[in-house]
Formats: C-alpha cells, structure tokens, sequence
C-alpha cells in the first residue's frame, strides 16, 4: 500500500513507520527540513517537504496514497489549530487520525462508543463524518516516553490509567491501514492505578502539578477504565506488558 504518514520522526510516528517499513508498505513521510528528510530515508521512506500548517505543500503528495496516517504533532500554542488545519483538509475515508483517551474524561468500563468532548473531540467527529478512522492511544510507555522517564502522578493515585507500549500502538495502526476498518479504536493493553505505575514516588498535589504541567496535570487525574474490544476483533494482540521495574525514580 501507498501510505502518506505526518509525524514519522516523533515518538509515536517514527514507531508507526517502522511497522509499515516491516510489512513493506511504501512510505512517504511529511517533513519539514532537511535533518528530517535524511532521518526517514535512513529509515526506507520517501520524503516529502511541506509544512502542517500549509495543506497547499502536502495536499498534492496525498492524492496517491491509500491511507494517510496523522501522527504529527505541531509544538506551540496553535497546535490544535495547526491540527484542525489538517483534518479539514485531509478528511475522508483515507484518513487515519491520532487522538487521545483523555477526550473521555473520567469513565468506568469505557469503549469506543463511549462520548467523548472538547477541542479533540469535535476533529474525531470531522475525521469520523468524512468516513475516516480514530485511533486513540492510552498512556505510551517503552523506549524515550517523556512521562516514564519524568515519572509523576497526582495525589494518591488512585485513578487509573490506560497502558499501553509504543510497539503495540504501531502495530494497531499497521492493523486499521491494511484492514480499511473505520471509526473508532483504542489501543490499550491493560489499566492500573497511577500509584502502582510508579511505586517508587509519592504523589504530586494538583495545584503544585499544574505549577509545573499545566493543563496535562487534570489529563494525569482522569480516573481512566477503558476497554479496545474494537482493536481486539482486528486482531491486535499488544505483546509488550508495562514493567515496573522499567520506570526509574524521579
């Protein structure tokens, strides 16, 4: 299959890249500059220089792909602008978009019909009205995950948090791509209260956590029980279970 993938030197991005790469997909990869350029090449992937935040210098380089993948995160204060900018673009039934668990608020035995809300949200039902696919990852752990190598969790940790490894994600991308399923998965792989994610601190307050994380604190204190019966009946099988004594001490 021809894929179109945005964000394939991030954290997430370059793992889906690597499972299409795998099972010898043709990539070709939205970059911005010429470090990014030789960094997908090196992985067996065509670059294509443009920018998010102009359709007009990717738009054209969509027209062949069977699927295009929005892993792509744009930094700065415009982010979710810079992505409904892509959405509105890119949406239709070859797009397949990255969203996130926390659209759900706080849920108990949640799937993917579960409602969700907020800026994110109203893109997932763009992506989704255009016949497009959603997939929403849980909290990424393996390799370089910023939260697990900066470990914090808020007041007693009790609340839950939805897990799942890096690999695992990409792989669920590789599985929705080939597949043409559409709507809505979620990639997780198990649940656990924050505090017995990492045993090895004590809890963060709220209001000293948003001091130091802004809006990403509330994110960490959603108490999360969800549930992948979608991704399940594709067969995404995660084999990379969450270690604990892979988490250092902050």
């Amino acid at each position: 299959m021809k894929i179109f993938l945005t964000g394939a030197t991030g954290y997430v991005g370059s793992a889906i890249a690597a499972s299409l790469i795998r099972a010898r997909h043709d990539v070709t990869a939205l970059v911005r500059s010429s470090t990014a350029a030789a960094r997908v090449l090196s992985y067996g992937i065509h670059p294509h220089h443009g920018d998010l935040r102009e359709p007009s210098t990717y738009r054209n380089a969509t027209l062949a792909a069977d699927a295009i993948i929005h892993a792509g995160v744009e930094g700065g204060i415009d982010r979710m602008d810079v992505d409904r900018l892509f959405v509105d673009a890119m949406a239709g039934p070859a797009l397949i978009y990255t969203s996130v668990l926390f659209v759900l608020g706080n849920v108990d035995d949640a799937d993917e019909t579960a409602p969700a809300s907020g800026p994110r949200a109203e893109h997932e039902r763009i992506v989704l009205d255009g016949g497009g696919a959603v997939i929403r990852p849980g909290m990424i752990h393996g390799d370089d995950a910023w939260l697990f190598a900066n470990p914090v969790y808020i007041d007693e940790g009790r609340n839950r948090w939805p897990l799942v490894h890096r690999d695992d994600v990409a792989e669920l991308y590789r599985l929705v791509t080939e597949s043409g399923a559409r709507g809505i998965f979620h990639a997780v792989a198990e649940v656990r209260p924050a505090a017995e994610v990492f045993p090895q601190i004590t809890g963060t307050p709220l209001d000293e956590a948003r001091q130091n994380l802004g809006p990403f604190a509330d994110a960490l204190a959603l108490d999360q029980n969800v549930r992948a019966p979608r991704a399940l009946a594709l067969g995404w099988r995660p084999t990379h279970p969450f270690k604990v004594s892979s988490a250092p001490s902050s």
